[in-house]
């Protein structure tokens, strides 16, 4: 018994990793799709979810094929991650567009510039928080973060954390 306790608290240490803020994508739409792995939630829970901000995401996603997933933990210069060292994770840019990359221990780095290849960048309507588009992992195929299934992913815009409430 000892062994699994010490072992969830240095999970939950790992996850940590920083101060983390509360997760403000939607509970109820808070998923992605992978052919290859499933359902991706953004909001495991309200800790240790994702945050969407005006220039980045931060926190964590877990899937059960995938496991967990970083978006990073804020950039080193508190706007954007350079993608350079250990400054990594994935940005938002002034139209919604992300780029950058999320890591995941089970899957590797999901690339979320996929515009080089094609694909449908991952963007999110800043005004609604509703997510599209797709990112590229190259060790577990195309992620789908909103296109062609309803009740796709989104954050809400307009709750801060200070107000943070769980909408029905």
């Amino acid at each position: 018994m000892k062994g699994r306790t010490c072992a969830a608290v240095g999970l939950l240490a790992l996850l940590a990793g920083g101060a983390l803020a509360q997760s403000n994508i939607d509970p109820s739409h808070s998923f992605a799709w992978s052919e290859n792995l499933g359902w991706i939630t953004l909001y495991p829970s309200a800790q240790y979810g994702v945050v969407v901000t005006a220039d980045h995401l931060s926190g964590h996603a877990y899937g059960e094929n995938a496991g967990w997933i970083w978006f990073g933990d804020g950039p080193d210069n508190g706007t954007t991650y350079t993608n350079v060292g250990t400054d990594h994770g994935v940005n938002v840019d002034p139209s919604g567009d992300l780029s950058g990359y999320a890591w995941g221990e089970n899957i590797g780095w999901i690339n979320f510039d996929t515009t080089s290849v094609g694909a449908s960048q991952v963007s999110i309507d800043m005004g609604t928080g509703e997510f599209s588009g797709f990112a590229w992992s190259e060790n577990s195929g195309w992620i789908n973060f909103g296109d062609g299934y309803t009740q796709g992913l989104s954050y809400l815009p307009n709750t801060g954390i200070d107000d943070w409430a769980i909408y029905e």
